[in-house]
Parts: C-alpha cells; structure tokens; sequence
C-alpha cells in the first residue's frame, strides 16, 4: 500500500493495522513534513519492518504529488517484489465486498491490470467521546468521489496525477506515446508505427481496467473539529493549494474567525442524519467500525490477512450491484465532465487565440507608428547633422581667416606700418595739444 501523509496522527495507526489485517504485507508511506504523532505512529512501523517512509517535507504537493505517488509504486514493483499496489490517504480504507484485500485482488484475471474502487464518504458528526469509527457510522448513499486505482506492480508505473486517480505505463518514447491514440483525424485510420503487428503494445495493455468491482473505499475526511482545522490550515497557509476559488473563500472564513461556524455546517446532527435516511441520501454502516476493532495488533504478531468482511452470498451481490452502479455512474460522469473541460478549454484556447491575433494587430499597429516617428526623428537628426556640419564649417572658415590675420601681422612690413601708423597717432595728438594751448 502506498500513502502519502501529513499530520494524520488520529486516524493513521487504524489504517495501518486494519489495511494489514486485511491483506496488505508492507507499507511505503510518503510523509510531507508531519508534525504531530504521525513521525512517531511510523517510527514504530518502521522498526518493526511493515513500513518504508520516504520525507518529503516540501510544500510543493500540487507540483510534486503525482511524482511522489509515482516513486512509492515502483518502489513497491523493484524493492519489495509487490503484485499489487494500493493506493490511498490516511483516511481512506479499501473495503472488499466479501473475503480481504488479498482474496479479492487475486481474483482479477491476469488480463486486467487495474481494479478502480468508487469512494464513498461518511460525514462529519459533532465532536464527542470515542474513537472517529465508533462516532462516524453515517454515509452517503451513493459514491460521488472521483474513484482511486489499485494496480498490478511495475517497475515504470506512472501516475496519471496526484490523487491516484489513474495510472499508466512509461513506454520507451513516454506516457504520451504510450497512450496516444491509432487514429488520425484525416486522410489515416491508423498510424504508422515501426511494428507491422495490428495488435496493441504491450505498454498500452497492461493496465487496463478490470470490468468489475470488487472493493469500495471508505472516506473519513472530516472527524473532529481540531483535525478540520488543522487539515484546513496545511490547505490554506502552508502552499499546499492555490489562493483562489475555494481555498480563497476557505481562508477567508478562517482569517474572519467563522471555521467553528463551517465546522458546525459540516458535522450533522442527529435531525440532520434521520432527515438524510428518510430521503436515501444517507444510510447507517457500522460494519467498518466493527471489524476494525477485531483488526489484531500488528507489531504484537499480528500477520497481514487474518481478517476478512463476513458477508451472505445475498448480502455480497446487493454490494456488487451497489458498486457496480456507482462504478459506472462516476466513470459517465468523469467522461462527460472531461467532455465539457475539454470543450471549455477549446473556448478558453479559441478565445486566447482571437486575444493573440487582436494583440498581435495591436503591436503591429503600434510598431508601424514607431517606424513613423523613427523615420522622422532619424529625418530631425539628419538635418541636425546638416546644420552641425554648417555650423562647423562656418567655424572652419574663421579659424582660416584668422590665421591668416595672424600670418599678415606677423610679417615685417606689418610690423612696420603698424609702428608708422602709432607714431602717426601720436603726432596728431601732440599737434592737437599744441593747437589748443595757441588759441588759449
């Protein structure tokens, strides 16, 4: 079984223990930085040998997830010699129609690689004495859950994304190669490929999904108002989800002091649960708190698959039938909800693209009036130039004409005229002198 953890010290040992008891031999557990119980609850595990704890303390769960569940299954394939891997979260429990974990699983047929369990969800209940199994016996009627995969081990396991909703093969050429499909949309039915075999690859093969469904999950994810909060505050404030749609209103409501209020909301009363029977939304299920309490203690001898869910031959087949309906009304649903993302996202693209072309005008436009008035900064530059240049040519011109000026001066006969010419002054302003002192 592969988990990935965080802070889940109330409710962890009860998975492992009752997962053991119903078949699972080893534990890879990834712990993203827990800090409760949790580091200790494994500890004990480890020791004992029923689990590997890989840590992961970072808070790029959205970024990493899918590569964590991904490095936990093929450790499970080339370390510990699995034939199945399970995966699940520390509130999930694989509940077998009849028998255990190990009588089911081996009863797919070698073809099949993969068993897909519809989730189904107990509600929260007001805070109380008692374990959250003894507390929490009121659940949905039907799976409304994405459902999660257990899956044939191999050593190139991919997972599809961070819930373990799905797996694939990694072929030689990738996941995307490994999945693309034959056909082309014009002109070609079937692609080329270097193989002349009509049949499919062996990668594309090998994980296909079982058409039955022997088990169900069983989710407890809210189970006390101190694990709410603290499953809302690793949700909200430690870059676990984005800041924007639910997680955005989530934080909101915890920043304005209102979680005890959403809390309330969530954990129904007993008007609330005999109201839900009455209409067939909710039924009562004590049997997972039952056999958990018959679940021997692992590290005090206990051997994995000693129990089993004991159930009538006509209780199993209302089960089956149950499962079979929920099984096939999530993967519709998946279906078309991927239909209508897919038509959205077609929008969204065509939409974006007109955005690109507009934009794209836009800049041209812009680049064009840019041209413009470079062209005309570069022509004002031009004449600047031009006006420089006569400016400096003008200056040019001076420069020669004085040094001409200084040439002619420097010259002898210059010199002379410059001296004849002083004395000439001189004379006429002692002639001028003289002339006044006469007529005094």
């Amino acid at each position: 079984m592969a988990l990935k953890v965080r802070d889940e010290g109330d409710i962890l040992e009860a998975n492992l223990r009752f997962h053991h008891a119903l078949g699972v031999d080893h534990f890879v557990v990834t712990d993203n930085g827990s800090t409760d119980e949790t580091t200790e609850i494994l500890g004990r595990y480890e020791k004992a040998g029923l689990v590997t704890v890989i840590n992961e303390p970072g808070t790029d769960y959205r970024a990493a997830g899918a590569g964590w569940l991904t490095q936990m299954a093929r450790l499970a394939a080339t370390e510990f010699d699995a034939d199945w891997v399970v995966h699940t979260d520390a509130d999930e429990f694989w509940w077998p129609v009849s028998g255990s974990l190990t009588d089911k699983l081996a009863g797919v047929p070698a073809r099949y690689g993969v068993v897909v369990a519809p989730r189904v969800e107990f509600v929260g209940r007001p805070d109380g004495p008692g374990t959250f199994a003894e507390r929490l016996t009121i659940r949905e009627a039907r799976s409304r859950l994405t459902p999660k995969v257990a899956h044939r081990a191999e050593p190139n396991v991919v997972s599809m994304d961070r819930g373990a909703h799905d797996v694939a093969i990694e072929g030689p050429n990738g996941v995307a190669e490994t999945l693309r499909p034959p056909g082309r949309a014009v002109h070609r039915t079937v692609r080329e490929t270097e193989s002349t075999e009509e049949e499919p690859s062996a990668d594309e093969t090998r994980l296909v999904w079982a058409p039955m469904w022997p088990l169900r999950i069983l989710h407890f994810p809210v189970r006390s108002s101190a694990q709410f909060k603290r499953r809302t505050e690793v949700a909200i404030f430690e870059g676990h989800y984005p800041d924007w749609g639910r997680f955005k209103r989530l934080r909101e409501i915890y920043e304005e002091g209102r979680l005890d209020e959403l809390y309330d909301e969530l954990a129904l009363d007993d008007d609330d649960v005999a109201e839900g029977i009455r209409e067939g939304r909710l039924v009562r299920d004590e049997r997972f708190a039952h056999l958990l309490k018959l679940c021997p203690d692992p590290l005090d001898g206990g051997r994995p698959g000693t129990l089993g869910v004991e159930s009538s031959p006509q209780e199993a087949e209302a089960e089956r039938d149950e499962l079979e309906f929920d099984a096939m009304q999530l993967l519709a649903r998946t279906s078309r909800w991927t239909t209508l993302q897919r038509e959205r996202g077609r929008e969204r693209s065509e939409s974006l693209m007109a955005d690109v072309k507009a934009t794209a005008k836009e800049r041209d436009a812009a680049r064009r009036v840019v041209k413009r008035r470079d062209r005309r900064i570069e022509a004002k530059n031009k004449r600047v130039e031009r006006a420089e240049s006569r400016v400096e040519d003008k200056r040019k011109q001076v420069e020669k004409l004085r040094r001409r000026l200084r040439a002619e001066r420097a010259r002898p006969w210059s010199r002379m005229r410059r001296r004849v010419e002083g004395l000439r002054r001189r004379v006429g302003k002692l002639g001028g002198r003289r002339g006044k002192r006469a007529s005094a």
